[in-house]
């Protein structure tokens, strides 16, 4: 290496030194160009809990966005960006139908703003209203039953409320929804009056008042609770009719009704779908709900072939060998929810619900029944076979 080379590469490297040793600045995107034109034709249209503003961007070079600036129904000040390519923008976060200012901006790429331009909306009642206004606290089995209805389909977290052993009341069970009509009930408890409440939360910091079930009157009321208890599994079988599937393949179909989560009944391999399940309780019961524990496969209860979709049906007589459907009463579609509603890794929301298993309550009309039968028709792959780990029964024995 000549002399002249070595200069260069020292000069070279002290030149890459000296660059990242220098502080970085933030500066705006390009010089100052002057305050730029504010947007025109401004129109708000009010949509569910919120506006879509639509506005025309001025025709100029270094136009970066709009900015809006609004204040939101719980006091807080919330700013959206939009860039050049919109022309409009979805502002949300409102839970009341008053009058409410949008501020917009234009801004160029130097960050200078435009002069202020106002519109004025009011919002179309929210998701969080609507479902608080729906919803229906009743008493079911062993504690309550929460129906609402969410019909613009909002992201909405529901806080189940239930009054404790201290006398506090505390959020027994938190959920997140978005489905159009929703159905859960808190179990557990005594025939004592309690207190029973709900609240619903948004994405926004938005929160309904707590609701809590009332009297034909409208008055705030505690609720007594119907008499459960979980069905004893030794007087049941499993009974195999004609057009049922057994799942011995691996396992036993014993395995079902066992108490035993560590174990598990599997069908054949292929063509075992739809898998119908007829289990004889051994005395009548006032069913109140169905719990389906789905065996852990690879850390998931969401995946291979555990049931994701089944209905289930009951007969009030023994019901013929050849299975025959039309012996039998359609009593609930049930469907297997992920709390977290990812696709791949369970979450911890995820593996607890999946730990407690799903649970699905029966109608309060429903009659006493001795035999019960679940269709199995989805699990959470397109395989064909179908696996359990444990069927449970809760109810009210000995009723005629």
């Amino acid at each position: 290496m000549n002399r002249m080379k070595k200069i260069y590469i020292i000069m070279l490297v002290a030149g890459l030194w000296l660059s990242a040793c220098t502080e970085k600045q933030i500066a705006p995107i390009s010089a100052a160009t002057g305050i730029p034109d504010a947007v025109t034709n401004v129109q708000a249209e009010p949509i569910a809990g919120g506006v879509i503003v639509k506005y025309r961007i001025p025709n100029m070079e270094d136009i970066l966005g709009v900015k809006a600036v609004y204040q939101l129904s719980n006091g807080k000040t919330a700013e959206k960006l939009a860039s050049f390519y919109q022309d409009e923008m979805t502002l949300e976060g409102f839970i009341d139908e008053n009058e409410h200012t949008v501020t917009l901006y234009t801004l160029n790429r130097a960050m200078q703003e435009s002069e202020p331009v106002e519109v004025t909306f009011r919002p179309k009642q929210s998701a969080l209203s609507k479902a608080a206004q729906s919803m229906i606290i009743t008493r079911d089995f062993g504690g309550a039953q929460y129906s609402w209805s969410n019909e613009d389909r909002g992201q909405l977290n529901l806080e189940l409320i239930a009054e404790d052993s201290t006398g506090i009341m505390a959020a027994m069970r938190i959920l997140t929804t978005s489905s159009k009509e929703g159905l859960q009930s808190l179990h557990g408890y005594n025939t004592d009056p309690r207190w029973f409440a709900a609240v619903f939360r948004d994405n926004f910091g938005n929160a309904s008042d707590t609701i809590f079930p009332t009297n034909i009157s409208g008055e705030r009321m505690q609720i007594s609770p119907l008499y459960e208890e979980k069905i004893n599994k030794k007087g049941m079988e499993i009974m195999l009719l004609n057009n049922d599937q057994s799942f011995s393949k691996e396992g036993s179909d014993a395995n079902l009704i066992n108490d035993n989560l560590d174990d598990y009944g599997h069908t054949e391999y292929s063509n075992a779908l739809p898998a119908a399940i007829t289990i004889d309780l051994g005395q009548k019961v006032k069913v109140s709900r169905v719990v389906v524990n789905a065996r852990l496969y690879n850390g998931s209860y969401y995946s291979w072939g555990n049931p994701r979709r089944f209905t289930i049906y009951t007969c009030d007589h023994k019901p013929s060998q050849s299975g025959d459907w039309n012996e039998w009463n359609k009593v609930i579609d049930c469907e297997v929810i992920k709390p977290s509603g990812m696709d791949g890794k369970d979450t911890d929301e995820d593996i607890e619900a999946g730990q407690n298993g799903a649970g699905f309550s029966f109608p309060l009309e429903a009659e006493p029944t001795r035999y019960i039968r679940l269709n199995i028709t989805k699990i959470w792959t397109n395989n064909q076979f179908c696996h359990i780990s444990e069927i449970t029964i809760y109810g009210d024995p000995g009723v005629e």
